[in-house]
């Protein structure tokens, strides 16, 4: 259910001249037997029909409970109930509960449901669920539900709340897809709505934020989690525990580092948790086999009326993966072994399922499109929207298709076409199909609620993931300790490593998982057998000094993934044991940034003793892989601020000169330092003789080296940056004549953000003296630190004032934010100078311009405006900043659509484009869209792509302005001739 190609698709209201007041031509539904006639699937396969309406409507999610009984989420209430609620950009809390849960049954065994019931009803975007004791789980926003059917006339009487919190906000970005984890946990996808989470009937509780996060639970004791993730629609699995995710931006991302993991270090940037395994949407070609649908002819009817000739395909905005969804890792046993792993996603917007082979690349995964030329399956259907698959009882994979006429976020669509549209149209139909492999067999689905235990356990060793997940849950919900014997000796000597795994997460939520059991697990042949040991010990490591000791061993495994799992492992390591062990690992993988951040997360008991060890190590210290590390190192011992931890470090550089490793490792540990409010030159009062020498011959060297036009200039960046760490005397010194415009274009940035650095009122007028020999890069870099500090906002005012720094190069998000100042003297002082430049109603720009639509633009005049006005935000080709959306499929929109984005950015703002303002605890205010979030750290990106990690701990608020990054009012900039150009140079942009 992702946003269907053309997110922003933006139209001018005015267009009866093309006919749009007049109904759309609509495109008829198909029977279930005709709909089987539309598909065109790869290798043989086909899709046989298992459910259709009635039985069946709006499926959405699925799963299959222990005797093959289906259990369906039915998304009726999807886009909406009544349009008159669902208001842009604002929560629903009008519509009512409409959604369903369908309970689905084979009564004669032909493997096609007969027989359907109305499990439970009631439900408010019901987009999920997971099996548990005779009942299930339902993620049903804004609560999650735990519904069971005592009676046993197949409808829930026993309906419990057990969280709520979740967001009711955008339809397409809520919590779904409930799956199990090999750790007895229930795993969600928390999508991007966000919300404070807490249990039913506990509204006093704080809540767990889950906004850009996934989530977790245990059905036994309802605690709750958040974790790393927060892609949209999307959750799975491979047979291996390794969890992928979908998003509209990338339908293949893979959860690397582990939320806890990296919470347990504040004092680490970490950028990023999740790998993007697959390329960006809109760099995958589609083979799509649909006709365009009935907006998108009117759309084409634009093209033509402006004189657009362009192919058919192009004037239907389709062609691209922009709305994959329901990702579902391949687990079964009836299709050939090279489909094991594959990823299969739904493209509702081009009606098909893409398939992807996935290799391993270093500690994750290498996603690429497995069929060459066509899709793995695809419909001349419209209506086709297969927006989920299940892993079945008999080894395929089933598709849910919610089929319906039109699947678009409503947010998405112009008001005037929208009108015109039935978004609720085929909110009765629904279909669910079998994908069978050629010369498909069904066996009978096995009635496993009646099994023994001796059963269960045996099952872990069926080829089929299904009943290795529904056995390992079985014999987790019933508690029989009758298992356990037949357990320990499966977890070592079963044929298949995954049974050996799953052996030993049974024996774990038996509470009968042994020290010996896992030291057996850490000698398996299996890699990853010896990988879940490692993570199914770590519990157990701060007790137990024989698996801390077998963990250590395995720090020099010849697995790169075990590596990695004991790398997170050893930060549950008490006192120093864990640097021997983070060091073994470092000198090998330093190089692979997932590792490195691992080790830089666990090294929190000791960083100083791990630097210590490596930097002990000449080669390594000196190496490019080696400070790769250890300059983040030196970070987190400043940042942490224990004076024992400093002085250990400084005495450790003290035995060498400052060379150029000691250089880098000592600018990493000023940044460390800085984060406290701190400068690096202050620690000479509390630092050893030996010490206090090194740092002055530091700050000498670099005030030798800052103005040395003789050497390179990274040499002479890396001197200014260590001068900005120092006395602001000798900096006022030295960096201000490096701000000259004759100086090379890094060093004199470099200077700008040394000075920056310095909180004090006459950093402002240092910054403003050179201002016409500055770059329009270097400008904007100038104005955006004076207004994050606020004794430097009424010095620039001023410098407005007096016409030194234009109107225009204040943000129009920023303007508008000091017309709302809340000090008296700035607010008058911005009223004066900045209220006559607000950008006036975008109705009246947008009707200004629209005769600039009447004449033929020249495109290349356009590129020279798209240079001087774009680049800052977005790529094309190797030039400008990929911070705005990609411009890969600009050229398939009308001009109208153009002008409209161009003038009117907030009319629509999709969330990863909204810009957010950060305070700090220094007194800096920095702003930007919020491009990751982990637990220690929120990374924003700037305009020229600039982007900063900050510490949560360094994090006094943040919020959003509600506004896109890209501003309002470039008519103020864009003459109405030059926008014509520009827009003709848009139109010309290859893909």
């Amino acid at each position: 259910m992702k946003r269907p190609f053309l997110t922003v698709l933006l139209l001018l209201p005015a267009f009866s001249a093309l006919g749009a007041e007049a109904p759309l031509p609509r495109t008829k539904p198909l029977e279930p037997a005709e709909a089987l006639k539309s598909f065109r699937v790869l290798d043989g396969f086909q899709l046989d029909l298992l459910a259709a309406e009635p039985l069946v409507m709006d499926p959405v999610a699925a799963a299959y409970d222990e005797d093959g009984r289906l259990f369906v989420v039915e998304m009726s209430d999807y886009p909406h109930v009544d349009p008159k609620n669902d208001k842009p950009f604002a929560e629903n809390a009008g519509d009512p509960p409409i959604g369903r849960v369908r309970l689905l049954i084979d009564r004669d065994g032909d493997g096609r449901f007969d027989e359907g019931h109305i499990f439970a009803d009631k439900l408010s975007w019901p987009t999920g669920l997971a099996v548990w004791k005779g009942g299930l789980f339902v993620a049903a926003t804004p609560d999650l539900w735990y519904l069971r059917d005592n009676d046993g006339d197949h409808r829930a009487d026993e309906r419990r709340r057990v969280f709520t919190g979740f967001r009711k906000y955008n339809v397409q970005a809520v919590m779904n897809n409930l799956q199990w984890g090999l750790d007895h946990q229930i795993y969600g996808a928390g999508s991007s709505n966000g919300g404070k989470i807490h249990p039913a009937g506990s509204d006093k509780a704080a809540g767990v934020d889950i906004l850009r996060k996934d989530f977790q639970f245990d059905p036994r004791s309802d605690q709750f989690e958040a974790i790393s993730g927060g892609a949209r629609f999307g959750n799975t699995f491979d047979d291996w525990g390794n969890r992928f995710l979908c998003d509209i931006r990338n339908p293949a991302q893979h959860v690397v580092l582990p939320a806890r993991d990296m919470a347990r270090n504040p004092f680490l940037p970490v950028p990023r948790a999740l790998n993007d395994s697959a390329d960006a949407g809109d760099a995958i070609n589609l083979f799509r086999i649909s006709a365009p649908e009935p907006w998108r002819e009117l759309r084409a009817r634009r093209w033509a009326a402006v004189g657009k000739a362009m192919p058919r395909s192009e004037l239907v905005g389709a062609g691209y993966l922009t709305s994959s969804s329901g990702v579902t890792d391949y687990r079964g046993d009836a299709y050939p072994e090279s489909f094991r792993g594959n990823l299969f996603l739904g493209e509702v917007a081009n009606n098909l399922i893409h398939r992807m082979a996935v290799e391993p690349q270093g500690v994750t995964f290498r996603a690429r499109r497995a069929d060459q030329n066509a899709e793995f399956l695809a419909s001349t259907d419209t209506w086709f929207r297969p927006v989920n698959f299940v892993n079945a009882p008999d080894g395929t994979l089933h598709v849910l298709d919610m089929y319906r006429e039109t699947i678009e976020h409503p947010w998405s669509i112009p008001d005037d076409i929208r009108a015109l549209l039935d978004l609720r149209s085929g909110e009765d139909r629904g279909r669910i199909y079998r994908l069978a492999p050629p010369q498909f067999q069904r066996r009978d689905t096995p009635r496993l609620s009646q099994a023994t235990i001796p059963e269960l356990v045996h099952l872990l060793e069926h080829p089929n993931a299904w009943h290795r997940d529904t056995a390992h849950r079985l014999l987790y919900e019933r508690q029989d300790k009758g298992a356990i014997p037949l357990l320990k000796p499966l977890s070592r000597d079963a044929k298949d490593p995954r049974t050996r795994m799953h052996a030993l997460y049974s024996l774990a939520g038996l509470d009968a998982l042994a020290d010996d059991d896992l030291k057996a697990a850490a000698l398996d042949l299996s890699s990853h057998v010896r990988e879940h040991a490692v993570r199914l010990a770590k519990p157990k490591l701060s007790e137990s000094p024989s698996l801390r000791a077998e963990v250590l061993r395995l720090a020099a495994d010849p697995d790169l993934r075990v590596r990695f799992e004991v790398a997170l492992a050893l930060g549950e390591f008490p006192g120093d044991d864990a640097a021997t062990g983070l060091a073994t690992i470092a000198r090998r993988d330093a190089a692979d940034p997932w590792v490195r951040t691992a080790i830089l997360s666990a090294a929190i008991a000791n960083p100083a003793g791990l630097f210590e060890r490596l930097w002990s190590d000449r080669p390594f210290a000196a190496s490019a892989e080696g400070l790769s590390l250890l300059r983040p190192l030196a970070l987190v011992v400043g940042a942490r601020a224990q004076p024992d931890e400093i002085g250990r470090l400084l005495d450790t550089l003290a035995t060498g000169a400052p060379d150029e490793a000691g250089i880098e490792v000592a600018l990493g540990f000023g940044d460390g330092i800085a984060r406290t409010k701190r400068r690096l030159s202050e620690l000479r009062t509390n630092a050893s003789p030996t010490a206090i020498a090194w740092l002055d011959r530091l700050f000498q060297d670099a005030a030798t080296r800052a103005p040395d036009t003789t050497i390179p200039a990274e040499q002479r960046v890396k001197a200014i940056t260590l001068l900005g760490r120092g006395d602001f005397e000798a900096a006022r010194t030295i960096l201000p004549p490096l701000l000259d415009p004759h100086q090379p274009l890094d060093v004199q940035g470099a200077a700008l953000r040394a000075l920056a650095g310095f909180d004090r009122p006459e950093v402002a007028d240092l910054l403003l003296a050179p201002w016409k020999g500055y770059t329009p890069p270097l400008r904007s870099e100038v104005v955006g630190f004076l207004l994050g500090r606020r004794i430097w906002i009424p010095p620039l005012l001023n410098a407005v004032k007096r016409g030194i720094v234009p109107v225009g190069q204040i943000p129009p998000t920023r303007r508008a934010l000091l017309l709302q100042d809340s000090d008296p003297a700035i607010l008058e002082q911005a009223q004066a100078l900045l209220g006559a430049e607000a950008p006036g109603p975008r109705t009246e720009a947008i009707a200004k311009y629209k005769g600039a639509l009447d004449r033929p633009g020249d495109p290349g005049r356009g590129k020279t405006v798209f240079e001087r006005e774009c680049f800052a935000c977005h790529k094309l080709g190797e030039r400008g900043h990929a911070v705005g959306p990609n411009l890969a499929g600009v050229r398939k929109r009308t001009p109208d659509e153009i002008l409209v984005n161009i003038l009117d950015p907030n009319r629509e703002v999709s969330p990863e484009f909204l810009e957010y303002s950060v305070a700090l605890d220094d007194g800096r205010v920095v702003t930007g869209l919020v491009a990751s979030e982990t637990p220690s750290g929120v990374t924003l990106r700037a305009r020229e792509g600039v982007e900063q990690t900050i510490l949560r701990r360094n994090v006094e608020e943040i919020a959003s302005t509600g506004k896109s990054l890209m501003p309002e009012g470039l008519e103020k900039t864009v003459n109405p001739a030059e926008m014509a150009d520009l827009i003709a140079f848009l139109l010309r942009i290859q893909d």
